[in-house]
């Protein structure tokens, strides 16, 4: 049997290195260890170009510069690497231009679609699986007939959903996102045969979306199920060297400070505006030798940045990293005092889990699978009451004591779920 994992945006876009692409490259990457050791399955990455799939040899992010500790060439690789990823995303805007042109013209010719069923010579068959592993909803419509074409040549068809956020809650994204987002999964659900979720309340999520009729009621068979996403970021500690990473001289001197640490791009369904009135409260209850860190990428909603870069200690207590890489992260987790996950909603938490790794105190929110995913190990409080973030954080600055317990409970009890048991717990939820 042949697993064909599509990672088609991951592929194009090697620079991105957020949430879902950094899933996509740690499951394949376990997806593939395990695919040499069984007989019974043969697992291959590939990509949609438009017209058909073609193989996939990598997925590691580009490496956009060299490190150099000096300041002067630490920016001018910053200026040079964004130069690149701009190039990057004018041309593969032109490659979409190029591809609904065509999709445009073959349509107006009634040309047969026949592509698909074929992949590198070879037929794909029924008992072939075709899993969507990425985020695919803004592909030209060749991409829906491409698809039709293996529902018809009974190839099962699945799909990993992260979450629904911008269904169930539209205003946490921008207008053309939620269109792209919401139209994929109307027209495009009633094609799958499995939806796998990365948690238990995005699996329910997507069920009582279905009920709702929001998504397509026209596959009464489909099968949605959950797996749970690992973490081995400790388990690679020997990567974590701040020689490894390209913080200049002034972000060295960061790292040696007390701060809270929040990973993630800043938009709104972070509750970044709930961190800053927390933080602003310890500032003025005179807290003022803790640090606040934002590891992650601008947004498109500009007035997320702005409430952070309006605050008068933005350059002196907060900062924004902007997006980190792998090792980097590694070190903003080890040196932390704690990590903040504010959010309205999360259909994981990867953050969680791997601050957890490191033995970290996480407060929390109760929002979408939070709890789910923290278990006991998390301090939580109501995203909309930033006093109770306040509160959580002023407990743990207050008390050498309560802080250390909470670090020895996680040392003691926590028992961190790896990307190879990922990899397992998805193959058996997909294959059986």
């Amino acid at each position: 049997m042949r697993i064909f994992i599509d990672c088609t945006h991951t592929a194009k876009y090697t620079y991105k290195n957020t949430g879902i692409h950094r899933v996509v490259r740690e499951l394949t990457s376990e997806l593939l260890k395990l695919n040499s050791s069984r007989t019974d399955i043969e697992i291959l990455l590939v990509m949609f170009d438009g017209r058909r799939i073609r193989r996939v040899t990598s997925l590691n992010p580009s490496n956009h510069g060299h490190v150099n500790k000096s300041k002067f060439s630490f920016y001018l690789n910053k200026v040079n690497s964004k130069f690149q990823i701009l190039i990057s995303k004018i041309i593969n805007k032109l490659k979409k231009l190029s591809l609904e042109i065509s999709d445009l013209i073959a349509s107006l010719h009634n040309d047969p679609k026949n592509q698909g069923i074929y992949f590198e010579k070879y037929q794909i068959k029924p008992e072939d699986i075709y899993v969507i592993a990425d985020a695919n909803w803004d592909l030209p419509k060749t991409y829906y007939r491409f698809l039709q074409n293996l529902k018809q040549s009974e190839v099962t068809l699945a799909i990993i959903c992260y979450d629904i956020i911008p269904i169930k809650f539209p205003h946490f994204s921008s207008h053309s996102f939620t269109k792209a987002f919401t139209s994929f999964y109307k027209e495009y659900s009633n094609l799958f045969d499995l939806v796998l979720c990365i948690s238990q309340n995005s699996a329910k999520d997507y069920k009582n979306a279905k009920k709702q009729g929001i998504l397509s009621i026209n596959n009464p068979n489909v099968i949605v199920k959950s797996f749970r996403l690992g973490c081995d970021y400790y388990n690679h500690d020997d990567l974590v060297n701040l020689d490894n990473t390209s913080f200049d001289t002034n972000f060295h001197k960061l790292l040696t400070k007390r701060y809270i640490l929040v990973v993630g791009s800043l938009v709104p369904h972070k509750n970044i505006k709930a961190i800053m009135e927390a933080f602003d409260l310890l500032i003025n209850s005179n807290y003022e030798d803790i640090h606040l860190l934002f590891a992650g990428n601008r947004g498109w909603h500009p007035e997320t940045d702005a409430i952070i870069e309006s605050h008068q200690m933005y350059g002196k207590l907060i900062h924004i990293l902007g997006s980190v890489t792998d090792a980097q992260l590694k070190v903003l987790y080890k040196n932390c005092y704690c990590l903040v996950q504010a959010s309205f909603y999360e259909g994981f938490g990867l953050p969680v889990v791997e601050a957890l790794q490191y033995f970290k105190p996480v407060v929390a929110s109760t929002g979408g699978s939070l709890p789910e995913i923290g278990g006991d190990f998390c301090v939580y409080f109501d995203p909309n009451e930033p006093t109770e973030l306040y509160e959580s954080l002023k407990k743990l600055l207050d008390s050498d004591i309560y802080y250390n317990d909470l670090v020895e409970y996680i040392k003691k009890q926590y028992k961190p779920f790896s990307w190879q048991e990922s990899a397992e717990q998805f193959l058996s939820s997909l294959c059986n």
